[in-house]
């Protein structure tokens, strides 16, 4: 996503992640320097017992990259060159310690210390993608002059050996995680800085308008006093009024300016969620009917597959508008970790964590805040054939191919909120078999309590899931005009109570 917030909002999103990237990558170089400095020279206890045949050039290889390190680390607190510069010291210093074996026979210890080497560097450093390119190719340069040196093979040698194969496998991997491990942190970062950007621009802009605001009942008061000498003061009054319409003029301007910052927020949402070709791609068979009652939304759909599974959830957050669409990113960020970092794909136990994290990152037993969310979150697990559901507060409606409605209803407590005296909820897991053809659905309280019909009453959610059930037969595509166009009717021309939000899917 391009993010261009220098003409809006003053900020050179670039230079701030240039910033951000020389301050976190100088902080990982320098640990990991301080890493390889006191604990890599403790590589030499399993090789004590091992006859050397020349125990100096032993000593060099494992006591010599510490020692290097140790200087460079110095030269660098004092001068404070490039951190880049100081890992791709380091990364020489391990990569070549790692390459010389004690026994040129022994490939086995050889490759477990080159693996960790790998996971070591892919993890301990935030480095641009050239780099890591760099350094693979530096490793395997380094490993054929050792071997070539200290165990007289050629290249070709090096390379039919068994092992170098897992090695070059394990390598591309680490370094592609750690390229992508980049790339993810510059996005969160440059997301986070425009979200923030634009909410203190709504700051500035709602203190303006409310001193505006104070101003002109400040001049109503006035002119109602001198109505009372409207004779004596008729050309005081007609300057007033052409005051009050420049102010009419500059509130418009206010206003027109705060919606255009609330519309380039919900672009920054609507990138966030998962797209509609994304959700196609999981789930064929599908349809989202999403409508904010704002212009961002305090609802939010999410999807993803881990560990062969796919996971959907429907999420709605308390309130709407900016508030809501705040509580939004909350949930989001959360979910991608407990589910993409820490691989945890049980759905109950993604609840428990979702309200451990929404607690933590609110400091809701630190504060008031009574701020949470409902959610529903459905695991589909098509190599075993079944479905595990968890809710709070949300259900799961599943109809079958004959027209049968069943509900899963998930637990009857909300995330985070009123809750956050608990450390952790247990939330209950459904399963259930998959079904061909049977329909299931997810949703928000949205629809059910809108406000509209002849009597301006709630539609309701008995009501709201007669619907579904009606039209579970028909494709996905058309349920979804179905729903949108029963909405419109119910509304009635009534203002839209809260956000909408309904996920529909069916399975192969």
């Amino acid at each position: 996503m391009n993010l261009n917030l220098t003409e809006k909002f003053g900020v050179n999103i670039g230079e701030a992640w240039k910033a951000e990237y020389k301050r976190i990558g100088s902080i990982y170089a320098r640990w990991g320097a301080i890493l390889v400095i006191f604990l890599f020279p403790l590589s030499i206890i399993p090789e004590l017992s091992i006859e050397k045949p020349n125990l100096q050039v032993w000593y060099f290889f494992r006591l010599g990259p510490s020692v290097l390190v140790g200087i460079v680390f110095l030269l660098h607190q004092k001068y404070k060159f490039s951190h880049e510069l100081l890992f791709e010291i380091i990364a020489f210093c391990l990569f070549t310690s790692a390459a010389y074996m004690v026994e040129c026979g022994d490939w086995l210890n050889y490759v477990i210390s080159m693996i960790t080497v790998f996971i070591t560097s892919a993890v301990l450093v935030i480095l641009r993608p050239f780099y890591f390119i760099i350094n693979f190719i530096l490793i395997f340069i380094i490993q054929i002059a050792v071997n070539m040196v200290f165990c007289g093979m050629t290249v070709g040698d090096y390379f039919l050996l068994k092992g170098v194969n897992i090695l070059l496998v394990v390598g591309v991997a680490c370094f592609s995680i750690a390229a992508f491990r980049y790339y993810i942190m510059k996005n969160n970062f440059m997301h986070r800085l425009a979200l923030q950007e634009a909410h203190f621009e709504l700051q500035e802009r709602n203190q303006s308008l409310l001193k505006v605001q104070k101003d002109l009942r400040f001049k109503s008061d006035q002119i109602k006093e001198q109505n009372e000498e409207l004779t004596v003061q008729k050309e005081e009054i007609l300057t007033q009024r052409d005051a009050m319409q420049t102010q009419k003029e500059f509130i418009e301007k206010q206003n027109r300016d705060i919606i255009g910052s609330i519309r380039y927020a919900k672009q920054i949402q609507r990138a966030m969620l998962p797209s509609q070709d994304s959700f196609k791609s999981y789930l064929p068979q599908s349809f989202i009917f999403f409508v904010p009652r704002d212009i961002v939304s305090g609802d939010f759909y999410w999807l993803t597959q881990k560990n062969g599974k796919t996971i959907v959830a429907a999420v709605d957050c308390t309130g709407h508008g900016v508030p809501g669409a705040f509580m939004s990113l909350v949930g989001e960020n959360n979910l991608n970790q407990i589910v993409k970092q820490k691989g945890i794909t049980d759905p109950a136990e993604i609840l428990n964590d979702l309200h451990i994290g929404i607690n933590e990152t609110l400091k809701q037993t630190e504060n008031d805040n009574q701020d949470g969310m409902d959610a529903g979150i459905v695991v589909i697990d098509k190599k075993s054939g079944i479905i595990e559901f968890a809710g709070a507060k949300s259900p799961l409606l599943v109809v079958d191919s004959s027209g049968m409605a069943t509900e899963i209803k998930g637990d009857k407590f909300s995330i985070g909120g009123k809750n956050r005296n608990f450390k952790k909820l247990e939330f209950k897991k459904h399963t259930l078999p998959i079904e061909v053809d049977s329909s299931y659905y997810l949703f928000s309280d949205g629809f059910a309590d809108q406000f509209g019909g002849a009597r301006d009453k709630k539609y309701m959610t008995k009501r709201f899931r007669e619907l579904l059930t009606e039209i579970s037969g028909e494709t996905l595509t058309d349920q979804k005009f179905l729903l949108q166009r029963k909405f419109e009717e119910w509304k009635n021309g009534y203002a839209q109570t809260d956000d909408v939000l309904v996920l529909g899917f069916r399975l192969d």
